[in-house]
């Protein structure tokens, strides 16, 4: 049923995306240039005559710039928070990383015994039927 239809939709889409072309061609040919326009790409009102160094302007830093003493040592035990919050986790990560290298690796034996276990095994060969 679909395969007798898709040629039919095929043409029908590609007709609505013709149309969708030329009613955005007619809306950009009849629109007015002061919706057409972006202000953003609108030129200064003003030409720029020759070239013009900006002027600097001293800045002062205000009264709140200048860090009080509370301020001082509310970063200092935030500071010290942190410090002891990477310190907890090196901790963590520390023990984390021996443990799994208590996991990790097995004893030279027991590797050496499980390497000869696998290579006694007879090989499994499928059945050749025909």
């Amino acid at each position: 049923m679909f395969n007798d239809l898709a040629p039919t939709l095929i043409v029908l889409f590609l007709a609505a995306c013709v149309l969708w072309l030329i009613w955005s061609a007619l809306r950009r040919l009849f629109r007015s240039p002061k919706r057409a326009q972006d202000p953003s790409l609108t030129p200064d009102p003003e030409p720029i005559v020759g070239r013009q160094e900006p002027t600097v302007q001293p800045v002062s830093a205000p009264a709140q710039a200048i860090p009080d003493a509370a301020d001082v040592l509310a970063l200092k035990a935030a500071i010290d928070n942190l410090a002891r919050q990477v310190a907890a986790l090196e901790k963590r990560l520390a023990s984390a990383q021996t443990s799994l290298q208590a996991v990790q690796v097995p004893p030279a034996g027991k590797a050496a015994e499980r390497l000869s276990e696998l290579f006694e095994a007879p090989p499994v060969v499928p059945d050749r039927r025909v």
